[in-house]
């Protein structure tokens, strides 16, 4: 049997494009080093990550004056924001999850149907995957 993406995905973590400094740092400071952003409309729009906030704080920005949606990138490696966020659907097989978390160097990766949010999976979940 092949594991997908929903058999292992968490639910409900995410960033609205709108949240702000205390909200993004709080949201942060818990089981994953980055969520994926989401519009009004509930799809996936990018990631913000620990790294999103540390390069703002290097840049002086003043990190309550910043949104999500300033902060994001799309999750691809080298570049910043480009549209098509990194992302995978539901039936995903966890061997291309991992993949694509190692090709983009992400520590999460979130869940879409249809562009919207349904999960998200970060690396201790594979990992724990592994270990089971």
């Amino acid at each position: 049997m092949t594991v997908a993406a929903e058999d292992l995905m968490m639910q409900g973590a995410s960033l609205h494009v709108g949240d702000r400094g205390s909200t993004l740092v709080k949201k942060l400071s818990g089981r994953y080093h980055a969520l994926p952003v989401v519009n009004d409309d509930h799809e996936v729009v990018g990631i913000v990550s620990e790294e999103s906030i540390l390069k703002a704080l290097r840049t002086e920005k003043i990190l309550f004056e910043c949104t999500a949606g300033m902060l994001m990138s799309c999750g691809h490696l080298g570049h910043g924001s480009c549209g098509n966020p990194v992302a995978v659907s539901p039936d995903t097989p966890v061997r291309d999850v991992v993949r694509t978390m190692l090709r983009e160097q992400l520590s999460v990766v979130p869940v879409v149907k249809k562009r919207k949010l349904v999960g998200l999976l970060n690396r201790k979940d594979l990992v724990s995957l592994k270990r089971s």
